[in-house]
């Protein structure tokens, strides 16, 4: 290595240092523009590292969430202080953008919705962009130049399309004036095992320097930091491993629906014991904020027409109609008669208050023909589960002797602490979409559906557990 080089390098490693140590020292501060999940979860773990952040958002609902010390999906509640802090972490959220010119900030990151109705929409990334090109713009601009960091998931055309254009409409020069990255979210947003800090990060830069500063700056927090070759690489890394689950959990209840006479479940379990097979379990169908989007989203990259991607095609096609087919050729035979049912589970996923495209709002849909249809999810009251669902709210679990018919959609905690089985009825049919209560004695008479499975028979032998499973 030449003496030019190795000068080279110190220098690379004196900037990236310097860029961290006026983190750390809060001469700067890191911007969040978009304070839902995503930005919310941010400006805590970066905070809680004892960087100063501050957090814009549209909605004042959320912003007073954070001037109250909740920051959403994160595995703590409710607390502006915690471990490692000496006082309040420092977090401000605002619903003024201009809040964050005269900040200092060096490191933009970039939360905002990216998907309207189910499609990947690029509105509110075009609708941020101009703010932040100008907070740049009008930032004192330190020996390192500011970074704009994508962690909203989005198409990668878009960072050479929307993003650098922005910044180039109001005079910046990537590279020179401010740097680009990505460094898309992953989180599982329920508990402990699977956030910001334990997850690996994946981030890319429009340069080598700027790649270099994003791993730094994000093994503040995070474990464990991969780089990509570049944003864009690190962008379309999320979508397609959301797309290749997708594939994954679609083939497991197009499975499940082609052969009755097996239990699905069980035979995809054991599949799973094979080093290099996922456990995908047949269920009610694919929610939430990321999976159902992901094939969308490389449609979206690949072009509609593209004739690679004609399975992508065809896994939408069958999700879309999914659980119309679920209910006509396994459910139905069991819902004959039931004229009072309870689901239970309104969020996609376990412990969190996350709606989005859950697979409780289809099952809600197609049963609206039931006289006595209600809906409990101990993370929304009455009063928005009528908003989001126009059905009435249940109270849990002493109304589910009510009931003759059960649905188990969501496996949140409070599901599975309870002795549910002190209040179902004999003759109730329980459908039970993760196998929460499989292990339940439930009264002589109550029909226990585990989907995936065949009806009226339990599984008499122990199935292997591995984490791809549980």
């Amino acid at each position: 290595m030449t003496a030019a080089r190795e000068r080279e390098i110190a220098a690379e490693h004196h900037s990236v240092a310097r860029f961290l140590e006026d983190l750390k020292s809060k001469t700067t501060a890191v911007g969040i523009w978009g304070a839902g999940a995503i930005g919310s979860s941010a400006a805590y773990y970066f905070a809680l590292r004892g960087l100063r952040c501050l957090a814009y958002d549209i909605s004042a609902e959320r912003v007073h969430e954070i001037a109250a010390g909740h920051f959403q999906s994160t595995s703590v509640h409710q607390t502006p202080t915690d471990e490692g802090q000496d006082g309040p972490m420092d977090v401000t959220a605002t619903t003024r953008w201009r809040d964050l010119e005269n900040a200092a900030v060096s490191v933009h990151l970039v939360c905002v919705p990216t998907e309207r109705a189910a499609e990947p929409s690029a509105a509110s990334l075009r609708d941020v962009m101009p703010r932040i090109a100008r907070t740049v713009r009008s930032t004192k601009a330190p020996s390192t130049p500011p970074i704009v960091c994508i962690e909203s998931t989005i198409l990668p055309h878009w960072i050479d399309s929307i993003v650098i254009p922005a910044l180039e409409a109001e005079g910046l020069t990537v590279g020179r004036d401010v740097l680009v990255g990505a460094a898309p979210r992953r989180d599982w947003f329920n508990g402990e095992d699977y956030t910001i800090e334990t997850l690996p990060r994946i981030v890319g830069g429009s340069d080598d320097r700027t790649t270099r500063i994003l791993v730094a700056f994000y093994s503040l927090v995070c474990r464990t930091v991969q780089p990509a070759i570049d944003a864009q690489h690190a962008a379309f890394t999320k979508v397609v491993e959301n797309a290749i689950r997708y594939q994954g959990i679609t083939f497991g209840n197009a499975l499940a629906l082609a052969f009755p006479q097996f239990d699905m479940r069980h035979i995809l379990r054991l599949a799973s014991t094979k080093w290099n097979i996922p456990y995908y379990f047949p269920s009610l169908g694919v929610g939430g904020h990321c999976i159902p989007l992901a094939p969308r989203y490389v449609l979206e990259e690949g072009g509609l027409d593209n004739e690679f991607l004609e399975p992508v095609r065809e896994a939408l096609a069958f999700n879309d109609s999914y659980f119309e087919e679920l209910l006509a050729t396994r459910l139905r035979p069991l819902m004959t008669g039931r004229q009072s049912v309870a689901v239970l589970g309104l969020a996609y996923t376990p412990d969190a208050k996350m709606h989005k495209l859950s697979p409780a709002l289809a099952v809600i849909d197609a049963l609206r023909d039931v006289p006595r249809l209600r809906l409990h999810d101990p993370y929304y009251t009455a009063d928005e589960i009528y908003d989001l669902c126009s059905v009435p709210g249940l109270q849990f679990p002493d109304d589910l002797s009510d009931c003759d018919a059960v649905i188990l959609v969501t496996a949140h905690s409070r599901y599975r602490s309870t002795r549910v089985e002190d209040y179902i009825a004999p003759g109730t049919l329980v459908i039970d979409n993760s196998g929460a209560w499989s292990d339940r004695r439930f009264p002589d008479g109550v029909e226990y559906y585990e989907v995936g499975r065949i009806p009226g028979r339990r599984v008499e032998v122990a199935e292997p557990w591995s984490p791809r499973a549980d």
